[in-house]
């Protein structure tokens, strides 16, 4: 079981690799054919076709993408990441311009494994710095506990 689990950690690390690297055909290939991503802001989930269709759209937009795996925890089928993505505004998103900024989203990303493929996956992430970035909300808005 043991090498299973890090297979499966090696597995992640390797989706987001193709995906980071823009290497669409070889994230397509790792999905499972009943493939659900539930997206945050999504109003249900993604299945194969629309994931890829989101995230081909999306770095039309940020690019560069530079993610860092702070923990990985693996138990059965699943995999859980705590992560920080970088990623650069090159070009319109949402109808906002090109900031040509850096943005930091630090994310939780629970992907489940089913024959060696990804079937499911689930995001936590703080979109406030990316709401920032595109002056979505002031850039020095602080929270009720920042003083």
């Amino acid at each position: 079981m043991p090498n299973e689990l890090e297979a499966n950690k090696q597995f992640v690390r390797d989706f987001f690799a193709a995906m980071d690297g823009r290497r669409f055909e070889d994230m397509r290939a790792m999905l499972h054919p009943e493939h659900k991503f539930h997206l945050p802001m999504a109003k249900e989930p993604l299945n194969k076709d629309t994931h890829m269709a989101m995230n081909m759209n999306l770095q039309k937009s940020l690019t560069e993408f530079d993610r860092h795996f702070h923990e990985q925890i693996a138990e059965g089928d699943k995999v859980v990441s705590r992560m920080l993505l970088r990623m650069k505004h090159v070009g319109e998103f949402n109808g906002v311009a090109p900031t040509n900024e850096y943005i930091p989203l630090e994310a939780i990303h629970i992907m489940r494994i089913k024959d060696g493929l990804n079937i499911e996956e689930w995001d936590a992430v703080d979109f406030v710095p990316f709401l920032k970035a595109l002056n979505f909300i002031p850039k020095d808005a602080k929270a009720p506990w920042d003083h």
